[in-house]
């Protein structure tokens, strides 16, 4: 039948159908998706998450929480706000829970405690997640808590070091303002910290100098290299005060991002100023002196070589500084009869002897013989090593043959006192002799054989008076009545008795000055000083000659007065007696003895005839200088002092 309809029931689905139904029960709605992608965000998050509920519980937490409080799951969901804090901040985690359920954010920095019992730093941030849920994020932020504590300490060490340091540190930008201000800086330029940052730089720096400052400024400013600190300058710096201070400057440049930053390190060197330029004129001073002072200064090396030589060495020895710097001692000024002693003297001073002092034997330039004292003294380097000697030096052959004179001086004034002493007691005892001798003699009616003994007794009396006579003249206790004298007079009336005393084998040649001033003295004294002369002339001459005698007015300088003898007769004005013979004369070691006391080079001499002339000549504060060579003569010269009418 049409039209008949078909039965209502389930219908029959095609194979497909089915399989599309299977799979849409299989996949998850968008809420359940966004749950799960939710719960593997939740689980993979590199930061700690803990989800509370309005109660303050942990309900949920993931493995980044596990993982930083050592906690499982399990264990961190029994757990509720304050659980985790350090006991000391659990009152102020619930407060914060209470700023959270009024829906404020929370965050900060927070100690918690782990399940080791450790403690750490963690940075929190805290929000309501809805549905009375609140979301927790934490994360370690120890090490980087450490970092900072560090930092701090190091910037406050750094501050601190500044602070205490004694140099003043500055720094600027590249617009040359200040950017730092230590203590030492508020001390020495007078601005405190306050009033410095900000200021510019040229503030700091007179105004005559400001134009090179920023010249050079804006060179560095320029430049994209960084400077380490290195040259160091002087220039002057500007107080707050307006009064300008010597300064050392070192000055650093570092690019901190795209600026460059001025780091300058100023030590105030007034005080250093001051002693160097007290140094320098120490050192001026002391250069004046050395270049100036009358002795030798010589600075040697370690191998005895030349480094300083003032004038004076080169008066004294002779060589330029030029001739003399770098030559060795030994090839210089030491002869070689000195080498030894000063061969020990060195090796003393390089062992540390500080007090070094010598006299020795040196060389002229010239080759002449001197004798020189020397100070010597170690020079020491920073750490004490002996780097040089340092000498001082003066030439003492004129004091050594002066001391040497005053000794042999004082020698014959105690010989002198001797023979007096001698002579008065010799006197006595010769009286009773000659007396004795005369009274027998006027015996009449003597054997001629005992008359014979008394005549020798006689003449050996004689001989003796003599011999006391000229011991007392010597000894200048004779008798001595000084007049004004005409000298060429006394040789005049002298003349026959000393040519009967030479005999026919000398004859006597006179050039006597025609004016002559007179001089005081006692004649019968002049008399016994001709005669000894000529005698002493004629001994000289064993085969005859002529002696000549000369008389003049003269004038004696330091230095030839200084050759006399004796040796304290003054420059001045003198009537000169020259007695001269031709015959052997006398090396240098007979002529240094001739006035000594019973010295003699003739076997038949007693050595009292100069002897008793130096006597007499003291008596009259006269001198002698003998001039004599081996086999050309001798020339004495006799100097009386002028009597200057009153």
């Amino acid at each position: 039948m049409p039209g008949a309809r078909q039965p209502i029931g389930p219908k029959r689905r095609p194979a497909s159908a089915a399989k599309q139904r299977s799979q849409r029960k299989n996949t998850p709605s968008k809420p359940q998706q966004r749950d799960i992608d939710f719960a593997s965000l939740f689980e993979s998050a590199p930061d700690a998450i803990i989800i509370m509920d309005e109660e303050g519980r942990y309900t949920h937490a993931n493995n980044a929480a596990c993982h930083l409080t050592g906690y499982t799951e399990k264990e961190l969901t029994a757990m509720r706000v304050g659980d985790l804090t350090v006991p000391s901040d659990r009152f102020s985690a619930l407060e914060r829970f209470r700023r959270l359920r009024r829906a404020e954010r929370v965050e900060g920095d927070f100690l918690i405690r782990r399940k080791d019992g450790s403690e750490i730093w963690v940075e929190v941030h805290a929000v309501p997640s809805g549905n009375g849920t609140y979301q927790m994020i934490l994360r370690d932020v120890s090490e980087r808590l450490t970092a900072q504590e560090g930092l701090k300490r190091s910037n406050e060490a750094y501050s601190t070091l500044l602070d205490l340091c004694h140099a003043a540190v500055l720094s600027c930008g590249p617009d040359g303002l200040l950017r730092s201000w230590n203590r030492a800086a508020e001390t020495l330029f007078g601005y405190s910290e306050e009033e410095a940052i900000g200021m510019h730089a040229t503030k700091l720096i007179p105004a005559r100098s400001r134009s090179a400052h920023e010249a050079a400024f804006g060179r560095r400013v320029a430049s994209t290299t960084e400077e380490p600190f290195g040259r160091t300058l002087r220039v002057h710096g500007l107080r707050k005060d307006r009064t300008e201070v010597p300064l050392e400057v070192s000055v650093g440049v570092g690019n901190v991002g795209p600026d460059r930053v001025f780091t300058a390190v100023i030590r105030d060197i007034t005080e250093h100023h001051t002693i160097v330029e007290r140094l320098n004129d120490a050192v001026q001073r002391l250069q004046f002196h050395i270049e100036r002072m009358p002795l030798a200064y010589i600075v040697w090396d370690l191998d005895l070589k030349v480094v300083e030589w003032n004038p004076a060495a080169e008066h004294i020895f002779g060589y330029t500084k030029a001739e003399a710097v770098g030559r060795n001692a030994y090839k210089l000024i030491v002869p070689p009869e000195a080498v030894e002693a000063v061969g020990k003297v060195w090796a003393n001073l390089l062992k540390g002897d500080n007090s070094s002092h010598s006299i020795n034997a040196n060389i002229r330039k010239d080759g002449s013989r001197m004798t020189c004292e020397w100070l010597n003294t170690p020079l020491r380097d920073s750490t004490g090593n002996i780097r040089g000697v340092a000498s001082m030096a003066r030439d003492v052959t004129e004091r050594e043959a002066i001391e040497a004179r005053i000794r042999d001086a004082q020698k014959l004034e105690s010989l002198g006192v001797m023979a007096g002493g001698i002579a008065h007691d010799f006197n006595s005892s010769l009286m009773v002799i000659l007396g004795n001798a005369a009274l027998l003699r006027s015996i009449k009616g003597l054997p001629l054989r005992v008359a014979e003994h008394i005549e020798l007794i006689e003449e050996a009396g004689s001989r003796a008076n003599n011999l006391i006579k000229h011991l007392l003249a010597y000894a200048r206790t004779g008798r001595h009545n000084p007049q004004p004298t005409d000298l060429n007079a006394v040789i005049q009336d002298t003349l026959s008795f000393v040519r009967s005393s030479l005999g026919k084998s000398c004859e006597l040649e006179l050039k006597l000055a025609k004016q002559l001033d007179p001089i005081l003295a006692d004649r019968s004294q002049l008399e016994q000083i001709i005669l000894n002369l000529c005698l002493n002339a004629k001994q000289a001459m064993p085969k005859g000659g002529t002696i000549e005698i000369v008389t003049r007015r003269t004038t004696l300088t330091a230095a030839q007065t200084a050759r006399c003898v004796p040796y304290d007769i003054r420059p001045g004005d003198y009537v000169e007696m020259v007695v001269s013979d031709k015959g052997c004369g006398m090396d240098e070691a007979t002529r240094s003895r001739i006035f000594d006391p019973f010295f003699t080079t003739k076997p038949e001499g007693h050595g009292l005839g100069l002897a008793a002339v130096l006597g007499i000549l003291r008596q009259h504060q006269a001198a002698a200088w003998v001039e004599s060579q081996v086999g050309k003569g001798t020339k004495m010269h006799i100097y009386f002092p002028v009597k200057h009418s009153a």
